[in-house]
């Protein structure tokens, strides 16, 4: 290797960045050696492409996870039937009921660990498809459904607040109670984001995004978001309106008190 494409610092010094592109840091005998891999810095790359929703390209993007992830669905999701609907509902309120019993006894850390995204944020490619949303009219079969509306508002408020975001000030909550903060957990984050996209919750959704950018600064150093290879920095970079369309209203209630 040319001594010219390494450069060596003091062990737990970072090496100085490279504005002319990235590099690869390795630790030697006690020294870290910064290689240059000529890969461009992050504010560099081009920004990720949001993905429409699955139903408008079917096959034309990548959708799900794992080895299917880019295949085309073969089976024809299932309607927004009542009985789909009252087992959201149903679902969402147990998840709610765990939500308020971590908000009033401070045990932020459990809700942290609880699996809940698949019926109370649904996106269009979840691994759980009675919990996916498949068209527009599935959008709206939720959206028009009242107490599930607010259920869902309440569930974005909770799970934000465990983080130390204030969803509706768009900012953190200081000082932060014990169990709160970001977890790291950044496919979570995605799939809120993206649930908001698709039922065009456009204040929440600025918000989230307003709370992405900044655990990027702060807890992430500056890291893209992902789910094991899978880069999520497409819930960046979705925008509202979605369509062209206009969408039924469905504005944000004023915050009840929950204490």
């Amino acid at each position: 290797m040319d001594a010219s494409d390494e450069a060596v610092t003091e062990t737990g010094q970072a090496p100085p960045d490279r504005p002319g592109g990235g590099s690869v840091a390795e630790s030697r005998g006690g020294l870290v050696w910064e290689v240059d891999t000529g890969a461009k810095p992050a504010t560099s790359r081009p920004k990720a492409a949001p993905r429409p929703p699955r139903w408008a390209v079917q096959g034309k993007a990548s959708y799900g996870r794992g080895v299917k992830r880019n295949l085309p669905q073969k089976t024809q999701p299932p309607a927004m039937t009542p009985k789909r609907i009252a087992n959201f509902k149903a679902k969402q309120q147990e998840t709610l009921d765990l939500f308020r019993r971590c908000q009033q006894a401070g045990t932020w850390e459990k809700l942290h660990r609880a699996h809940f995204d698949w019926w109370m944020f649904p996106i269009d490619d979840g691994s759980k498809q009675d919990f996916n949303v498949n068209s527009e009219a599935d959008v709206e079969a939720l959206r028009g459904n009242e107490e599930w509306l607010q259920g869902y508002f309440e569930g974005v408020r909770l799970v934000c607040a465990a983080w130390g975001w204030d969803v509706d000030s768009a900012c953190r909550i200081d000082p932060l109670a014990p169990g709160m903060g970001y977890t790291g957990w950044d496919v979570r984050l995605a799939k809120i984001c993206r649930s908001l996209y698709l039922f065009e919750q456009e204040s929440l959704l600025s918000s989230m995004q307003k709370f992405a950018r900044e655990v990027q600064r702060h807890e992430k150093g500056g890291a893209n978001f992902f789910y094991g290879t899978i880069c999520l920095d497409e819930l960046l970079y979705f925008e509202l309106p979605r369509r062209n369309e206009p969408a039924a209203p469905a504005d944000v209630p004023e915050t009840a008190d929950q204490n």
